[in-house]
């Protein structure tokens, strides 16, 4: 198939998988060169303690020589017998090592040692001098068996940490040539796929230009990828339905606001409808392999992302359709502190929300509602913060001329807001996100909720001093309190 003829996703699956497939396989030498590296250190440490044991045997057997002490003589046999332990418990690892011959030579040494050892006791138990030609070959030859004992461990570990540096060279090697190896096909595929997309992506551009002056055109002739081919199609339908209905519209202030309300919500659904097709698109191509946490975390995304189209919809629908209002007493406290939960998880490790409000005042409000206020004004403070800052939720009882109150501050430490952006900040479909992450009408229902329970909110803020939002509400259980 040519290449030109393969969808973006495909053409972008194959190079990745390419990546995935290189990627595999140095992983996977590297992990057989670390296994062999984590046995050759076990080795090493078998023959450590083979050879701190041997000198530990050759102190002693010096301190024999010199005093003729019967606790150093006990001693070296103390250390000759842990030493042949160690051997004969380790003797697999060690042929791994040295030849059985060699191996079996070792052994016969250790005999040998010990032998002539207890032959020099028993020489000094029946008062033979030192200057005894059988006493000094005896002797003779423990310190010679002593010395191809440590020469032995000596000169394995030596050669066994010799073999690991070897390997670790032929790691590092090994991981530079495949960063390099995957650094030029990355350029390769970038340059061949980038040429191919963006000689598509300009003649889409081209096309839609020609489209935004009205003009009626036929999707190109040349071959191009499946995706482009569609949009080109849907950029055709589109236009014919543009030109069918374009005498029918009415510019009215009204159309205008609807037309950004529909822009800003098809913004907000898109991201996370796009999400939820990748995650889709991705589940269904992994769904015969192994890797469970792979699959929960798609599935998890998958939820995340409709439950945030599904609050879109809600605002939508808050906005847009009036629906049953009923008002009850509420603890305030505990309807603060149970918004605060449902945020815990959207809210940075370093941002503090910290609720001071009295156990006793009691508000008449729509639980909803007004959940659905502090929700907006406590997740807005901690957008604003960042990933660190601090939010404050502090309530009182107030009056003013013949009126009791319940006064709401919902406060943080964060940049602020510009004087003209203040001025519109409960206006509709008024944000200050980026496109596609608001659509304006968090506030704009704050405010209407707060006027519908017969309230009032203010918001002061300015740049470098932080926001803070002011609530008044009638407090209807003042005779209680």
């Amino acid at each position: 198939m040519h290449l030109a003829e393969l969808s973006i996703r495909k053409k972008i699956s194959r190079g990745s998988a390419l990546m995935l497939f290189l990627v595999i396989c140095t992983a996977l030498m590297n992990y057989g060169i670390v296994l062999q590296v984590e046995r050759k250190i076990s080795l090493v440490e078998v023959i450590d303690d083979f050879f701190n044991t041997t000198l530990e045997l050759r102190r002693y057997e010096k301190n024999y020589f010199l005093y003729a002490q019967e606790k150093d003589f006990d001693d070296a046999l103390f250390y000759w017998q842990r030493l042949n332990s160690l051997f004969d418990g380790n003797a697999r690892e060690l042929s791994q090592l040295v030849s059985s011959s060699r191996l079996q030579g070792i052994r016969q040494t250790m005999q040998s040692y010990r032998e002539d050892l207890r032959m020099l006791h028993a020489l000094h138990q029946r008062g033979k001098s030192q200057d005894d030609r059988l006493f000094a070959k005896r002797r003779e030859g423990v310190r010679r068996n002593g010395k191809l004992l440590t020469e032995f461990a000596e000169a394995t570990a030596l050669a066994e940490r010799a073999a690991i540096r070897g390997l670790l060279h032929t790691i590092r090697s090994l991981l530079i040539v495949s960063a390099l190896t995957l650094v030029v096909i990355s350029v390769v595929m970038t340059t061949v796929l980038g040429r191919k997309l963006l000689g598509s992506l300009r003649l889409l551009e081209g096309y839609t230009k020609k489209v935004a002056q009205g003009e009626m055109l036929d999707p190109p002739a040349r071959a191009v990828e499946e995706e482009i081919n569609t949009l080109f199609r849907a950029f055709q339908r589109m236009n014919l339905e543009l030109q069918t209905r374009q005498r029918q519209l009415v510019q009215s202030e009204k159309l205008a606001a609807l037309g950004t309300l529909l822009a800003g919500v098809a913004h907000e659904l898109n991201n996370p409808l796009s999400n939820i097709s990748t995650s889709a698109q991705i589940l269904d191509e992994e769904i015969d392999s192994s890797d469970r946490d792979f699959k929960k975390n798609l599935i998890g995304q998958i939820e995340t992302q409709t439950d945030k189209a599904r609050d879109i919809v809600r605002n939508l629908l808050e906005f847009s359709r009036a629906k049953e209002f009923k008002k009850e007493p509420l603890l305030l406290r505990g309807l603060v502190e149970e918004t605060v939960f449902f945020l815990r998880g959207q809210v940075p490790s370093e941002v503090a929300v910290v609720v001071e409000v009295p156990d006793d005042i009691v508000i008449e409000a729509d639980k909803q509602r007004m959940q659905q206020v502090f929700l907006n004004l406590i997740k807005n403070a901690v957008d604003a913060l960042g990933i660190e800052g601090h939010v404050w939720v502090n309530a009182q009882r107030t009056s003013a001329p013949g009126e009791p109150l319940i006064e709401i501050v919902i406060e943080d430490d964060g940049p602020g807001m510009a004087p003209e952006v203040v001025k519109k900040i409960f206006d509709p479909f008024f944000t200050t996100k980026d496109v596609g992450k608001g659509s304006g009408l968090g506030l704009f229902v704050v405010y209407d909720i707060i006027e519908s329970h017969g309230g009032r909110i203010t918001v002061d803020s300015r740049p470098g001093n932080g926001t803070s939002f002011v609530i008044w509400l009638p407090d209807e259980h003042k005779e209680t309190a």
